[in-house]
């Protein structure tokens, strides 16, 4: 008898309302012309080139439609295995206990109608959630897609208090990059 191998991330308040566990295979079909494109930019925002991110999503649905794979948050586990499967890529066996690799702070992951659509405000934000430490970067792409605090830091195998903690350095910096600091702050007093 085949045993059923559960890769569930077993969240406590889930961003996804079904807690059925379903096949891989069955939900890959359903989840891949919404969450694919969505996938690739949780990626990008990590630091992943355009082609990187690609063929981590596409590992990611490749892995789901594994025959013994039953999936209770599809969207969490995707995003967990195609982040694996990029960071894969970049670290080298002798490195693999070494921190992530910094991208270099560049927007060469554009396609040219996503180059053409993104403004300057857009770019400069990219631009500066690129040359935040993994930490943040990570923490801030899992809230940028709409996750907890519980959930990310589920997902990213740390606490919550983690998780807070790199979402508000990296809010300050992008504050900072901005020119944003005390702005908000000073607005409220003369009102």
């Amino acid at each position: 008898m085949d045993e059923v191998v559960s890769t569930d991330l077993h969240l406590a308040e889930p961003l996804e309302a079904d807690t059925t566990p379903l096949p891989g295979i069955q939900l890959a079909g359903a989840l891949h012309d919404e969450q694919y494109p969505a996938l690739v930019r949780f990626l990008l925002l990590q630091g992943a080139s355009w082609t990187e991110a690609q063929d981590a999503a596409q590992d990611a649905f490749t892995q789901m439609c594994a025959p013994s794979v039953t999936i209770t948050y599809p969207r969490a586990w995707l995003r967990t295995v195609a982040w694996r499967f990029w960071v894969s890529q970049q670290v080298r066996l002798e490195e693999s206990c070494a921190d992530l690799p910094e991208p270099q702070p560049s927007l060469r992951w554009q396609t040219p109608a996503h180059a053409a659509e993104l403004g300057e405000e857009e770019r400069q934000v990219i631009s500066l959630l690129h040359q935040l430490p993994a930490k943040q970067r990570a923490a801030m792409a899992w809230h940028l897609d709409g996750f907890t605090t519980e959930e990310s830091a589920r997902a990213m195998g740390t606490t919550q208090a983690a998780v807070r903690q790199n979402l508000a350095r990296a809010r300050a910096a992008l504050k900072r990059g901005l020119h944003l600091e005390g702005r908000f702050t000073n607005e409220r007093r003369k009102a």
